[in-house]
């Protein structure tokens, strides 16, 4: 009878799962980074959670209450980790104790241990490919622990063994049953999310790559001719329009009185935006350069002003990021063809176009075959950019350098498979020091293309950083073809950031106060030494 009440009442879990999946909480959760707020709401919600299934609860003898608490704070846990599911544990816990009952103490120290249980298991719940089932083995534990500390410290103690004899066992195949019950009805929504995401990011991508031709060209009215048609193709949709800072380049279908009719009720401080017009809808994406300066406006009709699919706007946005990135990109190139500052020419060696036709090949191919992976490429992609394009300073901190070269390991990874290994050692010490931007990133990706890439078995990279006395040091070597075979490469005749250019840059801000060593061992592969001092203030 006591499994039919608790497995009743864990009909709950079920619909509390559901609404968890469909917040905006929930998105932000599992795509971006989350801020105090979003924990603090993270933390309330699974706290009423677990206070809700106190009150579900069956109270039993000496005011015990056999309930399914301890799934909110389990799956706290397993979402948020440790310090999540404590504190969801701690509010849980302290709310049971106020409750009453000889019990009161044990079951408020134990919601706190299942939380806490919870978040150890957290770092081995998406490692492993069944998550139902390690879910359900952490509700388990959890459970059991509880148990134990009931019968330690509840009084009396034969009491709390009785008690024990008749809920212990319900408790523990009940609550795990619905921990893995949630953690299974988010992983579904989670995995959907990631194939529609998936899905539209190649949709972008592909538009993209058949717009990138015209891109090159900046936005003129052929240009904008050309990448209205490839999007109302590839859309479906029944007008595209284009307009530059001066006005409208291009539209396939509505007039050019009837688009600024249109616009001039957009709100101008809003990037994206949907627009209602003579009983059509269109959704308006405003590009920016890197700046914050307005560069255009793309406008795409909706087929219908009732369908405000959320995937659809974000396919949308993440069209016009790419376009503003391409039109960026573009504009960039062009000043660096034209300017002989280094950091200009820094900036121009991050932002091939053959980096970013491989790259974005690469993406393509891992839509079809692995859509999770396909979106981490993605935002590697645009982490990339995002650090090449932002960077105003000569000089950025040793981390930013670092998470630079993983973005940009992690593409190159997954185009060349089990050819590529990276292996990365730095002395925590150094994160926060600064450095002249981009004298490591074109290193490692020298020793990729030109000593990795041209070995059929492929190879592997090797990067130190640490701290001598008053200065930095960083080793970087590949097991490539060697520096002799492609001498010429590295020393930059006509692309990339070339090893002259570095050591000039080094000269400049150090005056000879460095050193910078590149050498080929007999067995192949290079090594580039460089070792520059620690400023005053970061000492």
């Amino acid at each position: 009878m006591l499994y039919l009440q608790l497995f009743e009442k864990m009909s709950i879990v079920a619909l509390a799962a559901y609404v968890f999946s469909q917040t905006i909480l929930f998105k932000k959760f599992f795509t971006r980074k989350l801020y105090l707020d979003d924990y603090m709401l993270l933390i309330m919600f699974f706290s009423i959670l677990s206070i809700l299934g106190t009150y579900l609860g069956i109270k039993v003898q000496g005011g015990a209450i056999a309930n399914i608490r301890p799934i909110g704070a389990i799956v706290a846990g397993l979402v948020g980790g440790p310090v999540i599911g404590g504190i969801v544990g701690l509010i849980a816990g302290v709310h049971r104790y106020t409750l009453g009952g000889f019990t009161a103490v044990a079951c408020a120290y134990s919601t706190i241990a299942e939380g806490l249980i919870g978040g150890y298991f957290k770092k081995y719940l998406y490692k492993n490919n069944n998550t139902l089932i390690l879910s359900f083995i952490a509700g388990v534990v959890a459970e059991i622990a509880q148990v134990i500390i009931v019968i330690l410290v509840a009084k009396p103690y034969v009491a709390a063994v009785e008690l024990e004899k008749l809920i212990g066992l319900p408790m523990i195949l009940i609550n795990a049953i619905g921990v893995a019950l949630f953690i299974n009805i988010i992983d579904g929504v989670k995995w959907e999310l990631n194939r529609v995401a998936a899905f539209n990011a190649f949709k972008a991508l592909n538009i993209a790559k058949r717009t990138s031709l015209y891109t090159k060209s900046g936005l003129n009215k052929e240009s904008a001719r050309e990448i209205a048609n490839i999007i109302s193709e590839e859309t479906g949709a029944n007008c595209v329009f284009i307009c530059d800072i001066n006005g409208i380049l291009y539209s396939t279908k509505n007039s050019d009185s009837e688009i600024k009719e249109m616009l001039k009720d957009i709100d101008n401080n809003i990037k994206c935006q949907l627009v209602n017009f003579k009983d059509k809808c269109f959704y308006i994406i405003k590009f920016y350069s890197q700046q914050n300066e307005f560069n255009g406006v793309l406008g795409v009709e909706l087929k219908n002003c009732n369908d405000t699919n959320k995937y659809y706007f974000d396919f949308l946005e993440e069209l016009g990021e790419l376009m503003s990135m391409q039109l960026e990109i573009n504009r960039l190139n062009k000043i660096a063809q034209n300017a002989y500052k280094s950091e200009l020419k820094a900036l121009k060696a991050q932002i091939h176009p053959h980096f970013l036709f491989n790259a974005l090949n690469t993406i393509a191919s891992f839509c079809r075959t692995n859509p999770i992976k396909a979106r981490e490429l993605i935002l590697n992609l645009s982490n990339y950019f995002r650090s090449t394009l932002k960077r105003d300073d000569d000089f950025v901190k040793v981390s930013d350098e670092l998470d630079l070269i993983n973005s940009y390991i992690n593409i190159e990874k997954a185009r060349f498979g089990e050819r590529l290994n990276y292996y990365s050692e730095v002395d925590e010490r150094i994160f926060n020091n600064r450095i002249p931007g981009f004298i490591l990133q074109p290193i490692v990706e020298n020793s990729i293309k030109h000593g990795i890439s041209p070995k059929a078995v492929g190879g592997s990279v090797f990067l130190k950083a640490s701290i001598e006395e008053n200065y930095m040091l960083f080793v970087i070597e590949d097991t490539g073809v060697g520096l002799s075979s492609v001498e010429d490469n590295f020393l930059n005749k006509g692309e990339g950031i070339g090893i002259s250019n570095i050591k000039e840059r080094l000269n400049l801000y150090y005056n000879k106060d460095f050193k910078f060593i590149m050498d080929s061992s007999i067995e192949g592969g290079a090594k580039t030494i460089i070792k520059i001092p620690i400023t005053e203030a970061e000492k």
